[in-house]
């Protein structure tokens, strides 16, 4: 074990001067419009909303790096005979991003990893009231463009797709957004 962890610590050591032109730290925030699809046993429907995010990354080289990141998709509000539903997403996510620079001020990019959302969801109606929430694990995956307005400052707009964020008694909802923003990079 200890003999694993030697070589490990030596191999990290000696790859890090190879990447070191290479690397650079980011940090950013977004907000466009989200989409959230309703589909059931009961009826579909989907619903626009304003959605923000906020994320950091880092490029170990020119083309590859990682991502992670915090979304929020809005509130889904429905009202019908007396039954009010609300619905709330959000998701925290960690993907691994691939650039490919088209000229030195635009680059397009790609991203595919994992994502937790979460869905808190409020039901009342009729005198009664039931509220909780789901946790649900999902793939995701999201392509972008980022034009580079100088070494340190970025203008990106991209789509994402979160996947399934909450599945109960026959109900789906599913969450993606488009949105565009600043980045920071370091």
């Amino acid at each position: 074990m200890k003999k694993q962890l030697f070589a490990v610590v030596v191999g990290a050591a000696l790859a890090l001067p190879m990447f070191a032109q290479a690397q650079s730290s980011y940090v950013g925030i977004n907000a466009g419009r989200s989409e959230l699809k309703l589909s059931g046993d009961l009826g579909s429907g989907k619903e626009d909303k304003t959605g923000y995010k906020a994320y950091a990354g880092y490029n170990f080289t020119q083309n590859f790096g990682l991502e992670a990141g915090y979304a929020n998709f809005g509130k889904l509000k429905d009202r019908d005979a007396g039954t009010a539903v609300s619905m709330e997403t959000s998701a925290f996510y960690l993907a691994g991003t691939a650039t490919m620079p088209i000229n030195p001020q635009l680059s397009a990019f790609a991203k595919a990893g994992v994502t937790q959302n979460r869905t808190k969801a409020t039901v009342s109606g009729f005198g009664l009231r039931f509220s909780g929430k789901e946790d649900k694990t999902a793939a995701m995956f999201g392509i972008g463009a980022a034009y580079h307005v100088n070494q340190n400052v970025s203008v990106v707009a991209e789509y994402e797709n979160f996947g399934k964020t909450y599945s109960e008694n026959g109900a789906k909802l599913k969450a993606s957004m488009l949105s565009a923003g600043v980045r920071y990079q370091f």
